[in-house]
């Protein structure tokens, strides 16, 4: 594991961005692979909109909602599972060159 107190910030910052950034196409390919039938089927959207709570196209696309079944339950715990081991063993583990 690396010693984060010796990392330099500005590297640091950069892998976490670079995380978040590796999320949103953990949720695009996950929406892609499940298509739209099942990820309506596995997951409940939100039905009551805003001003400050719509979201664009993308938005859309990634918004999940919440697991209704057990289907989307296991889809949920496997995208958070990978993007907290990227995260992870990217930033812990990963040498900072």
């Amino acid at each position: 594991m690396v010693d984060l107190s010796t990392v330099p910030s500005q590297a640091l910052a950069s892998r976490i961005m670079t995380v978040f950034f590796l999320s949103f196409f953990v949720f695009m390919a996950t929406a892609w692979i499940l298509g739209a039938k099942r990820k309506e089927e596995w997951f409940k959207r939100r039905t009551k909109y805003t001003l400050l709570n719509r979201r664009g196209i993308f938005g859309e696309y990634m918004n999940f909602g919440y697991p209704r079944t057990w289907q989307g339950l296991l889809v949920a715990l496997g995208m958070y599972g990978l993007i907290f081991a990227i995260a992870v063993g990217y930033i812990c583990f990963w040498p900072y060159t």
